[in-house]
């Protein structure tokens, strides 16, 4: 055959009709009712109907041919009827992820929530199901599968599963549903891909790399007049956050200088074109910090003292005064990307692993744990809600394998 495109196409659309049609046929025979003719030659059925005494209605037609095609119409009716009526996560996912943009003033968080859309639902056929169908034997399965399918560890379940749990909520708070399902049942932890927790010295600074870091900083500073670079020393002495580090003012000093008060940071903003793409990030220094928790008080070394006023003489020198912003760049306030940048161009300088700011964060609170500053005393100068978090996520080992087994030969020498 000579088919163009679109010919092809219109051959294919037909093929899936007749299966269809012919899939209807078979079901209405086998399931519900037969065909038969009567004594006049007229050939009848039954079709369903909720407003009659039997819940049937007889149909007929002169032919078998006319029969089928008023069976097969009636079904196809009563497929769209259903398919307009029913309520689905395609169409509920839009409206609730508006709602859930009101509810919080992180953006990130929403794009990474339609990231997780498009990664684990957008072809996935669950969407299109009307949910009042879902039973709880369904969405299990779907849930196992899907872990199985993407092999995802807890974290990535639980990213993934949040967008139907909440969606399904949505839905019983209009009333749509009477109960959400997807909270019925419990998914055992071994099902879940493991993640080998990431080996110390990926996760620091080492105490032989950070001198080296802050010596690049140095000469960074000297040699450019950029105050961005003097961020970095300044974040080994305090464990800020890097949207923190950026937006801190002059005027947060506070307790006779020896202390800075963390009260805003620079958020990233994702704004989502109309169809459904995303603008290029931005950010934005916003008046509250992370959490509760986040707002509070740094203590300043004696180091981080001498950093900020040097910096501080810096833009006083140069008529830096912006908002009472402390770091600049080309005359203006930097943005995150400005420290990420240095830090990793430093990081390529003594040729070491590449590291962010929030691994001097981890180097911070790892220097803390070392010295046995109360752990309580730490989770309220990093902004901790649990020190919890502290001790599992930022301990780790700043020292290199020979110096650790020179110290254990020490530790444990008679």
């Amino acid at each position: 055959m000579n088919l163009d495109t679109g010919e092809l196409s219109e051959l294919i659309e037909m093929t899936k009709q007749q299966k269809l049609e012919k899939a209807i046929l078979k079901e209405h025979i086998e399931n519900f009712y037969h065909i038969w003719q009567n004594d006049k030659g007229v050939y009848l059925t039954y079709l369903p109907a909720k407003d009659k005494p039997k819940g049937r209605k007889a149909v007929s037609a002169s032919t078998q041919e006319r029969l089928e095609r008023k069976i097969i119409d009636f079904y196809l009716e009563q497929k769209k009827e259903e398919e307009q009526g029913a309520i689905t996560l395609r169409k509920l996912y839009p409206q609730w992820l508006k709602i859930k943009s009101l509810e919080t003033t992180a953006s990130t968080y929403i794009r990474r929530i339609d990231n997780d859309w498009k990664r684990y639902y957008e072809a996935d056929p669950i969407i299109d199901k009307d949910i009042k169908k879902f039973t709880k034997a369904y969405l299990k399965e779907w849930a196992l599968s899907k872990i199985r399918e993407k092999s995802l560890t807890k974290k990535q379940y639980y990213n993934m599963a949040v967008i139907i749990r909440h969606i399904l909520e949505y839905a019983v708070e209009n009333e749509w549903i009477p109960t959400n399902l997807y909270k019925s049942f419990k998914i055992e932890g071994k099902l879940f891909r493991k993640v080998k927790k990431p080996e110390d010295e990926t996760q620091v600074f080492l105490i032989t790399e950070q001198p080296m870091i802050e010596a690049e900083a140095w000469k960074d500073f000297y040699e450019n007049g950029y105050t961005t670079a003097l961020a970095i020393p300044l974040a080994f002495q305090i464990g800020v956050r890097l949207g923190e580090l950026t937006a801190l003012k002059t005027t947060d000093l506070c307790r006779d200088g020896k202390y800075i008060h963390i009260q805003r940071m620079a958020q990233k903003v994702e704004r989502q074109r109309p169809d459904g793409t995303w603008y290029p990030t931005s950010w934005a220094t916003v008046d509250h910090v992370k959490s509760s928790a986040g707002d509070r008080y740094v203590y300043l070394t004696k180091e981080a003292r001498r950093i900020i006023k040097i910096i501080m003489d810096y833009n006083a020198e140069n008529n830096l005064h912006e908002d009472n912003f402390l770091f600049f760049q080309r005359g203006k306030h930097i943005t995150p990307t400005a420290i990420i940048t240095r830090l990793r161009k430093y990081c390529n300088h003594i040729d070491t692993k590449q590291k962010g700011v929030h691994k001097i964060r981890k180097s911070y609170i790892s220097a803390l744990l070392d010295a046995g500053i109360n752990i309580n005393e730490i989770r309220k100068q990093v902004g901790h809600e649990d020190e919890r978090t502290t001790l599992h996520n930022y301990a780790f080992n700043r020292v290199d394998p020979l110096q650790n087994e020179a110290d254990m030969e020490r530790a444990l020498a008679i």
